[in-house]
């Protein structure tokens, strides 16, 4: 556990983020006392960039961070009083059944900003669908929105839902592609196997196969390289 504070966290990996800081991220008035956030992502980075922001939002906020579903849940468990969790919907351990709605039902006080690269309407609307989801945020946004996300939560308000405009632009018009081998490509993108495709969508890794092979054949390509790397501007 470690209290973290802007300038603990190195200038490298603040990004795009540091620009903001000093406007967007200024501290939430009425916060209360210093809360207790939990950071759950499997990437350093993003957790860094993360930590950055509520720390500038909630000076004095005790950040303790986890990497993968297991450590999610161990965290807590352990900590009397988590007041937010910010939770990526796509951290190793997601797909063994660790799911945000058996947290949820364990935790069901403990507010969770779903933060995800995942934006199709599908995937946001079933995040959506669980009862301690406060928020939405993609991790395209700006840090307004993570602002508006974690007062609400704070606030024990939900923000109004986020639509995917982005999903749409990844849609690639004209293809054929539907909401669900969208989210199948955005996996891909990602670098997961049919395997780990199938345990983080709860489907059979046969019929995510059957997936790819229509992927394939819409897109007009060949190989998985091909699917994830498909541009409609230059198809």
């Amino acid at each position: 556990m470690t209290n973290f504070t802007p300038a603990t966290i190195a200038p490298s990996v603040l990004g795009r983020y540091a620009v903001a800081m000093t406007s967007v991220a200024a501290p939430l008035s009425g916060a209360g006392t210093a809360p207790t956030v939990i950071l759950a992502d499997d990437h350093d980075l993003v957790r860094d960039g993360l930590k950055l922001m509520v720390c500038a939002m909630l000076p004095g906020a005790q950040v303790l961070e986890a990497g993968n579903a297991p450590a999610l849940w161990q965290l807590a468990r352990r900590v009397p009083t988590p007041q937010l969790a910010l939770v990526d919907l796509n951290m190793p351990g997601m797909e063994r059944g660790l799911r945000l709605a058996s947290l949820a039902r364990e935790q069901p006080r403990l507010p969770l900003i779903v933060v995800s690269a995942l934006t199709s309407p599908d995937v946001v609307r079933r995040a959506l669908d669980v009862p301690s989801v406060c928020a939405f945020v993609p991790k395209s946004a700006g840090v307004a929105r993570m602002r508006e996300a974690i007062e609400a939560a704070l606030q024990g308000r939900r923000l109004d839902p986020w639509l995917p405009d982005a999903a749409a632009a990844e849609a690639l018009p004209d293809t054929g592609l539907t909401p669900r081998m969208q989210e199948i490509r955005a996996l891909l993108r990602q670098g997961l196997s049919n395997k780990h495709i199938a345990q983080q969508l709860d489907l059979s890794e046969g019929t995510v196969k059957n997936y790819m092979s229509d992927i394939f054949r819409l897109l007009s390509v060949s190989n998985r390289t091909q699917a994830a790397q498909y541009n409609s501007d230059t198809a």
